[in-house]
């Protein structure tokens, strides 16, 4: 206010001081003074105003005369100045003029005024800015190698087929397109990007250019502004190859009584596999098995051949040690091999006696005569297998089918029609070893009521079962320790104690944290298949509730349904002296179970506390993840107590199984890489990270049929990108079917989702799972859903899904003909309507 005071009377004194000159344009009014308007185009341009344009303009001028002026006032000249220099005059004359004028502009921010005067002296103008841009954008490149800026890109070299090629743009206005062209021995890839900002990135692969083939990665990037300035860049990129491939291996048993166990991994290299193959070396000395991991190959330019994931079985069916050597060559000849050692421990009956598995969920009378067997018979060696029914009350023979015979093999299945009698039968499976012995697994039918009795015990076997195995396997993660557990012929009703007496001191245990004992209590008969893994504080966080500080994990992945575990106990036990160096009193550590997303404490005894150890006793109501933790720090949001439901580094599936680790066939799931390890590693060792963090199905209920989505997140826990390959299967007591699998790119500390749908052929509980991370059961039923009227037609449950599929896709597809023919026929016969619309 005080400003405004003093400019009002400053002006004031002006205008009483300053005397007035007659005619001049210092006392001119606003209205004595010209009219002046300036058009660019259809752009009207005022006092301050900026245009941008690609080329020079025509400025279109109309002045006139004030409207105040004297009647007899003409216009006298107009002027055109450009960036402070005299650029055009033109003497007019008359009330108003309308001239146009093309000034010359320099590229950049021109500053324009345009001035009218006229004969009493009178003047006005207008003053604004020519952007004026005719220089084509630059572009100047920082990966895969740097180039200069303001200058030609020049050829350089990279030691990866899979190449971030990105930049930065120098331009003042718009870029419009990027296009981006690479050219191999005739191949051609393309990117284009839109509206580009100030850099650009995008993913290319390229071809292999060493060695005595010819060849280059040919570019042309052409960027275009939006005045269509155009600069092209030409250069080329040479690919060599510094690094020999490198070979991942999940985590394996290097002790085992089993015959068979897989071996898996992933062979990477970041130009391209040549070939890569597993060899394994008996007792003898001698190589008794080849596999080819990935076939000979010598293409220069292969996306798919960055990665190659493998999961093989190593046959160990006598005692001893047998070594798997895992070797991979790149198309330029380097070579890695990988040996690890396999120590077949003696076992009794698995020497080379097979084990008889008979599906409980799939064997069912069909009739009063008839009886749909299914089974397996694995871990040994079975040379024959045969099939006898006979009736019980007489002993008499019914049925008697050779399932096979002749040669060995690790793995029978069967899957066929038996004859049995009208009342009870005996149903006799009886396997032939390769030292000739016979082995027999032996259950009731009874044909009036349609019961099966396939638990019920053999003779002098039922002291056998439940059978319970302990594996460690080779975890090479810090401070984790792995352990496969199985139970086979668990009855309802008992509690089933891991390890037996015969197993290792511990289920699984790393320098500081043991699990030594679980118990699981079945409420139904079941098979528990599982992944004991235990974790302490090294190398990342543990999971936990928010606001807890953990000691220790525990995390058990399973394929038994909820429903059928109504207790788990188990022991654990911590060293004092990691305890007191992570500042951790024992007494105030509890163990909190995480299930359905929410972490509880669950009960807790600390039952031994000395100079040291802390040993705890617990009790669960299921099994999940676990962790040691101290109490949850309060909650503003949760009225559980946690925050969020807590922070999960291994994830539980939506029904409290987890989410991930390692799958019951010892192959891990969590921490490894899988395919796609090369992930991304530069020169400087950057390599991918992934797991499958969560899997997931929306629907736990369905009937027959009835479609299932799994979805599947991915997480690269890495420095860098990667690809990794989703497979989803499905489990039904043992059989495991494979539905589908899905590469997906995955950058470096990013995730992304995988989706999947799947559908089941037969009732019962199922379970899906995604490189061993399981979720789940889906319980199937026969009623619900659009395809429920096929619970009518039970027999077809024995008929494979993809039969059954084209079945009512040929019914739907003549319905949809019929449908359509009688259209046609409507719109085109003699009902009086036009066809013609």
């Amino acid at each position: 206010m005080r400003l405004r005071s003093l400019c009002l009377i400053v002006l004031l004194a002006s205008s009483v001081v300053a005397p007035s000159v007659a005619g001049g344009s210092t006392g001119a009014s606003v209205g004595e003074k010209p009219a002046v308007a300036v058009t660019i185009g259809s752009t009207p341009m005022d006092d301050g105003d900026t245009y941008e344009t690609g080329d020079d303009v025509t400025l279109a001028i109309n002045a006139s005369v004030g409207a105040d002026a004297a009647a007899d006032t003409e216009l006298s000249e107009i002027v055109v100045r450009v960036n402070g220099e005299h650029a055009r005059s033109i003497a007019v004359n008359g009330s108003s003029a309308s001239e146009r004028v093309e000034p010359e502009l320099s590229d950049g921010n021109n500053s324009l005024r345009v001035i009218v005067t006229d004969d009493a002296g009178n003047v006005n103008s207008t003053a604004f800015t020519v952007a004026k841009d005719a220089e084509a954008p630059h572009v100047y490149l920082t990966s895969p190698y740097q180039s200069a800026p303001w200058k030609p890109i020049a050829d350089g070299t990279t030691n990866r087929s899979r190449a971030t090629i990105a930049g930065n743009v120098i331009e003042d206005s718009t870029v419009e397109k990027l296009h981006i062209t690479r050219t191999f021995q005739g191949e051609r890839s393309t990117r284009v990007l839109r509206d580009v900002g100030e850099n650009f990135s995008v993913e290319m692969f390229l071809g292999y250019t060493g060695g005595n083939e010819s060849g280059t990665n040919d570019f042309r990037i052409t960027v275009t502004d939006e005045f269509d300035n155009v600069r092209l860049y030409d250069f080329s990129v040479e690919v060599t190859d510094d690094r020999a491939p490198r070979i991942s291996l999940e985590p394996f048993p290097n002790e085992t009584t089993s015959n068979r166990i897989p071996l898996a991994g992933t062979v990477t290299d970041g130009v391209g596999i040549r070939e890569a193959n597993l060899t394994v070396t008996g007792i003898d000395g001698n190589v008794s098995d080849t596999e080819s991991i990935a076939d000979r190959r010598t293409r220069r330019l292969d996306p798919d051949r960055l990665s190659k994931s493998f999961n093989e079985s190593v046959y160990t069916l006598f005692p001893g040690t047998y070594e798997a050597t895992v070797s991979v060559t790149d198309i330029t000849g380097k070579r890695t091999t990988r040996t690890v050692t396999i120590e077949r421990k003696p076992h009794e009956e698995r020497d080379v006696a097979p084990e008889i598995e008979i599906d409980r969920d799939r064997t069912v009378v069909l009739g009063p005569e008839r009886l749909f067997l299914t089974g397996v018979a694995y871990e040994g060696v079975t040379r024959r297998l045969v099939v006898e029914t006979r009736r019980a009350d007489t002993g008499e023979t019914l049925d008697y089918q050779v399932v096979h015979s002749g040669s060995r093999s690790d793995r029978v299945e069967f899957d066929r029609e038996v004859t049995i009698a009208a009342n009870r039968t005996d149903v006799i499976v009886r396997a032939t070893d390769a030292k000739g012995i016979e082995h027999t697994r032996r259950f009731a039918v009874d044909g009036r009521t349609q019961e099966t009795f396939v638990d019920e015990a053999d003779g002098g076997d039922a002291d056998d079962w439940p059978r319970v195995t302990v594996e460690p396997l080779q975890d090479g993660r810090a401070g984790t320790a792995s352990s496969s557990v199985t139970v086979r012929g668990g009855a309802a009703g008992t509690t089933v104690s891991i390890p037996d007496a015969d197993g290792p001191s511990a289920v699984a245990a790393t320098q500081n944290v043991s699990v030594d004992a679980l118990s699981i209590a079945l409420a139904a008969d079941t098979n528990v298949t599982a992944t004991v893994v235990a974790r302490e504080r090294a190398g990342s966080a543990l999971s936990a509730p928010d606001g807890a500080n953990s000691a220790a994990t525990v995390t058990v992945q399973h394929s038994v349904a909820g429903d059928a575990v109504s207790g788990v106990t188990f022991e654990l036990t911590v060293r004092r002296a990691y305890l007191d160096a992570h500042g951790l009193d024992p007494a105030n550590l509890s163990v909190y179970r995480r299930s359905a997303g929410n972490w509880s404490a669950i009960g807790t005894e600390l039952v031994a506390s000395n100079e040291t150890h802390a040993r705890y006793a617990v009790e669960s109501p299921g099994l999940s993840v676990f962790s040691l933790a101290t109490e949850p720090a309060p909650a503003d949001a949760a009225g559980n107590g946690t925050t969020g439901n807590g922070t999960v580094g291994n994830g539980t599936a939506a029904n409290g199984t987890v989410s991930n680790g390692t799958t019951g066939d010892q192959a891990a799931g969590n921490g490894t890489q899988s395919d796609g390890a090369d992930g991304g590693a530069d020169g400087d060792g950057a390599a991918a990270q992934i797991i499958v963090s969560n899997v997931t199905v929306n629907r736990t209920e369905v009937a027959v049929n009835e479609s299932v989505a799994v979805n599947v997140t991915l997480a690269n826990k890495g420095e860098g990108d990667g690809t990794y390959t989703a497979g989803l299967q499905t489990i039904q007591g043992m059989n495991v079917s494979f539905v589908a699998k899905e590469s997906v790119a995955v950058p470096a500390g990013e995730r992304r989702e995988v989706g999947f749908t799947t559908q089941f052929a037969t009732e019962g509980n199922h379970t899906v799972m995604v490189n061993g991370t399981q979720a789940g059961p889906v319980v199937v039923g026969s009623g619900g859903g659009l395809f429920s009227f096929l619970s009518v037609f039970s027999f077809l449950s024995v008929l494979p899904l993809r039969l059954i599929g084209m079945a009512l896709g040929g019914i739907l597809g003549l319905l949809l003909v019929l449908a359509l023919l009688r259209f046609v026929l409507g719109k085109v016969g003699g009902g009086g309507d036009s066809a013609s619309g």
